[in-house]
């Protein structure tokens, strides 16, 4: 951007030149390629691909459009969840999980229970898969839909009681009852995720604190993509259960 960082908001907000908001949409789109990629563990076309991308840009233009400097949030911070918000709302309009594969939702979900008493451990797709008798495809694009679900739904709550991102630590809180709860979720927040097995643990601190996707995380940790979408799917209903106060 021409134009210094802590002015352009200023400036959009008081003249809100599209010229200006064409420079931020262009600026921020790495951003939107990136939630994306992270949201989706499951093989999609070109076409799904690119339609995603266009719903996190409408969820970028919306943060634009509404982003007050004043509350004390990083831009980047709130963006995050309005794009991903979009892309999640579309992928529900759309019926992205089939009809179909709704009704076996609950089945390849109860298997995967089954299978981690059995082996006491993650079960793999293909242990999934013949379980279930279902195909790989269908498997994948059901732990996707698990895992987009679990992450907004946990961001959700979370942002709904404390208007904040999830792991913001770019946050001014005005009110001192706030900072209070802030300060308790954090703290709260926090035990949970050092509560958590030393592999659950590892996969939330590189899918969070250090941004990575699936495919950069099954790379450090020699693993296929669907089985970190399991392990951080478990992490998740964990965090959740342990805060289960906010939900």
């Amino acid at each position: 951007m021409s134009l210094a960082e802590e002015d352009i908001w200023k400036t959009y907000n008081s003249n809100k030149d599209p010229n200006l908001r064409n420079e931020i949409i262009i600026k921020y789109m790495p951003l939107v390629k990136h939630i994306v990629k992270k949201l989706i563990i499951s093989d999609i076309t070109q076409s799904e691909y690119e339609d995603l991308i266009n719903q996190g840009v409408i969820g970028l233009i919306d943060a634009i459009e509404k982003y007050q400097p004043s509350k004390g949030v990083k831009f980047e911070t709130y963006a995050t969840l309005r794009i991903r918000g979009e892309i999640i709302d579309y992928l529900r309009r759309k019926d992205w999980m089939p009809r179909s594969l709704k009704k076996k939702y609950k089945k390849i979900e109860k298997t995967v229970e089954t299978l981690q008493q059995k082996y006491n451990r993650e079960p793999t797709v293909e242990e999934i898969t013949e379980a279930c008798g279902l195909n790989e495809t269908d498997v994948l694009k059901t732990l996707s839909y698990i895992n987009v679900s679990n992450i907004n739904s946990l961001e959700e709550a979370i942002e709904n009681n404390f208007k904040l991102h999830a792991i913001s630590n770019n946050v001014e809180l005005k009110n001192p009852e706030e900072e209070v709860l802030y300060k308790e979720l954090k703290r709260k927040l926090a035990s949970a995720i050092e509560s958590l097995p030393n592999k659950e643990r590892l996969v939330i601190t590189l899918y969070y604190y250090e941004d990575l996707n699936y495919k950069d995380i099954s790379k450090i940790l020699n693993l296929t993509e669907s089985r970190i979408s399991q392990i951080h799917t478990k992490a998740i209903k964990r965090i959740r259960e342990m805060l289960g106060e906010y939900f």
